[in-house]
């Protein structure tokens, strides 16, 4: 996606890969320290509550801007609480 961006963006998207490289690798590092808390339950509520997200996003490219999906990243968080709820087993 890189290449196609750069061919008709110019170089700057090129460099633009070195940043979110750092991002995403950083992220796959820091994986090691969470991967105790997150059990089975709380990966399948995480799931869930990012593919409704991503189905947003797609409402937004078809429709219009319906929803705010920037404002809606909190409840990932909320989405692994729930996974340790009593009510929620």
């Amino acid at each position: 996606m890189i290449l196609i961006l750069t061919a008709s963006l110019g170089i700057g998207c090129a460099f633009s890969a070195i940043p979110v490289g750092i991002f995403q690798g950083s992220i796959t590092l820091l994986a090691v320290f969470i991967e105790p808390v997150l059990t089975s339950k709380a990966l399948d509520y995480l799931s869930m509550t990012g593919s409704i997200l991503i189905f947003c996003v797609g409402v937004n490219l078809i429709f219009g801007k319906k929803f705010e999906v920037a404002n809606m990243l909190p409840v990932l968080l909320v989405a692994v609480l729930f996974a340790y709820l009593p009510w929620f087993n």
